[in-house]
């Protein structure tokens, strides 16, 4: 596999350009080099992952390289102070075209499923940035970080994200989709070490999830 693409890199973190069909870190019943290992090799030095971005999500990701780094960004994210916009291209246009979405999720098997009631609070916002033909290009922005939870919370409005067959989309002639297609587009937040603004975006593999300026 070719270099990971490096957005940013300090002596404290880096954000990276992930690359579609790798795991961030070791998952049960897998094999093969994660994103952690391949950066580790890469930047010749302890990688650490922050969060995370499912197997087949693209985009900017964060990883720390030092134990003090990882906790002070851990609680970033627990007081959601590190925005995360992500790009997502819909099989369906949602009703309403922009909003808030705030669902109960229960993570606790393979499928993440809405709940009423238990489970953990996720708030996803959204709006409508083009039409794609028969799907809809929408930019996202996470409250809360739960694992799947823009494909499923998309998936409870009837308009699951193209090429997600986990949550419900069903290819239709015409459409090819080679991976779920949802990308981690920019990512900012203030540096815990140096205090500096950090504001990235990283523009989409496929011409489908790109912004026409």
């Amino acid at each position: 596999m070719t270099e990971v693409p490096v957005v940013h890199r300090d002596a404290h973190l880096a954000i990276v350009d992930k690359p579609r069909g790798t795991l961030v870190v070791p998952a049960p019943g897998r094999t093969g080099a994660t994103l952690v290992d391949l950066l580790a090799r890469q930047f010749g030095q302890r990688v650490l992952a922050v969060h995370r971005l499912d197997e087949d999500t693209t985009g900017a990701l964060i990883v720390a390289f030092d134990e003090s780094t990882l906790a002070a960004l851990t609680e970033l994210f627990r007081r959601h102070q590190v925005e995360r916009h992500y790009l997502a291209l819909l099989s369906a246009a949602p009703s309403p075209p922009a909003g808030r979405i705030a669902a109960n999720l229960d993570e606790s098997g393979d499928l993440v499923r809405v709940v009423p009631r238990g489970g953990r609070t996720a708030v996803t916002h959204y709006e409508t940035v083009a039409r794609r033909g028969r799907c809809t290009l929408v930019r996202c922005r996470l409250e809360t970080g739960r694992r799947n939870q823009i494909r499923v919370h998309f998936a409870a409005l009837g308009c699951p994200l193209a090429g997600d067959r986990k949550y419900g989309y069903r290819q239709r002639p015409g459409e090819r989709f080679p991976r779920v297609m949802l990308h981690s587009h920019r990512i900012r937040f203030v540096h815990p070490v140096t205090s500096s603004h950090l504001d990235f975006e990283v523009p989409p593999p496929e011409a489908e999830l790109r912004v026409e300026s």
